[in-house]
């Protein structure tokens, strides 16, 4: 394939988290996997002021610094918005990282723009001759398309979802008139070394928002809270008399009763932001964790997405076993070793004792099917012919 220029794009997630690790390492896949396939790649970031200009620009320093680290200090650019305007354009924008010039140019000349969760909304988006957008939280998204008419999803020119079973019978997501191309979250390998065994004491962990959200759509209510996720396996710490760990965003001071009642049932809880608050340090937590134990959001496995983690990509491509509940992934990946999918708490158990029983074999199994199925190397490829290369 000859080599393209793309352009990624977010609408702000990724300078205005920088203590999201996991966050910043789903994005990378996508700049080193392109790089490596000889692709010239461009980063556009979008940021809403804050109001404060110090955080505003701690934002944009710690964004800068992080993307030469990588390799991609000419590559990157963010166009920083105040709250008060009324139209996002490249001339009501400051422009940080490159000139307006420059990035006009650039996103003349790009051969696609690869815009993710409608990040960039048009009149920006009329900068680019071919408009891909990048669904990763499939369901979600087309719901959320269904109740707020702005989304501007529309104004793309292919569609691609990580939403595996979309176009399925047995798959309620919306598909708004679409074509959806479906494909796995991957890794760059080069990335992610097979880590040795952490010892029967290590936990199986998970790293995790903590949210309550819901979405209401015609008298229907749909949980997309990792809150509602977790709770329904409360009890597997006690059940297994094995430790499991949660890096959730729970405040210490938070007055749900969410820690204590947790605690209580056995869960061990850590900060996110300081166990894998960057990229190296949401890779040293995977590697010393046992494995995964990943439940999705429930929108999920109610409208059967076919959702994978890009999280439980990254605990594969290490060698830690996942045991995930099903979305309908398993149509597509395959399971029984390094990954076991369960659909309730029974499920659950038995996939613990049969990770515990036979750990060697499941931790090579684990890297075998991220080499397999999961790798960039592999899945960039289809989906460029997808855009049409």
């Amino acid at each position: 394939m000859a080599a393209i220029r793309i352009v990624l794009a977010d609408g702000g997630s990724f300078a205005g988290y920088p203590q999201g690790g996991g966050h910043w390492s789903c994005f990378l896949q996508y700049l080193f996997g392109l790089h490596a396939l000889g692709h010239e790649v461009f980063w556009l970031e979008v940021l809403s002021s804050s109001g404060n200009r110090v955080r505003d620009q701690r934002l944009i320093d710690v964004f800068l610094k992080r993307f030469e680290r990588y390799g991609f200090k000419d590559r990157c650019a963010v166009l920083l918005y105040d709250q008060d305007i009324a139209e996002l354009t490249l001339e009501t924008a400051r422009a940080i990282g490159m000139s307006k010039d420059r990035i006009r140019e650039i996103a003349r000349d790009a051969d696609m723009l690869w815009n993710f969760a409608c990040g960039l909304q048009q009149p920006l988006l009329s900068l680019f001759k071919r408009r891909v957008l990048i669904d990763v939280d499939p369901g979600h998204l087309q719901e959320s398309a269904l109740i707020r008419n702005n989304m501007g999803i529309h104004d793309h020119d292919v569609f691609l979802t990580t939403g595996t079973k979309i176009h399925d019978t047995n798959c309620q997501v919306p598909t708004l008139g679409l074509t959806w191309h479906r494909f796995m979250p991957f890794i760059y390998l080069p990335m992610w070394d097979a880590a040795p065994d952490p010892g029967d004491h290590a936990p199986f962990t998970s790293v995790t928002q903590w949210t309550w959200e819901q979405l209401w759509l015609d008298g229907r209510v749909l949980s997309v809270s990792k809150r509602d996720a977790y709770l329904g396996y409360l009890s597997l710490p006690q059940k297994t008399t094995r430790p499991f760990e949660l890096a959730a965003n729970i405040h210490r001071r938070d007055d749900t009763g969410d820690r204590e009642l947790l605690l209580r049932h056995g869960w061990k809880l850590v900060d996110p932001h300081r166990v894998a608050g960057s990229p190296a340090h949401y890779q040293g937590y995977i590697s010393r964790s046992r494995g995964e134990f990943q439940c999705p959001k429930p929108i999920h496995k109610h409208l059967r997405t076919g959702w994978f983690s890009d999280r439980s990509a990254c605990y594969l491509a290490t060698g830690r076993p996942v045991l995930a509940e099903d979305t309908g992934f398993s149509d597509h990946l395959p399971t029984g070793r390094g990954l076991i999918a369960f659909n309730n708490l029974e499920e659950a158990l038995v996939g613990v004792a049969e990770i515990d029983g036979n750990y060697p074999k499941h931790m090579r199994a684990a890297r075998e099917l991220a080499e397999e199925y999961l790798s960039s190397e592999k899945c960039l490829p289809s989906m460029l012919s997808a855009c049409g290369w």
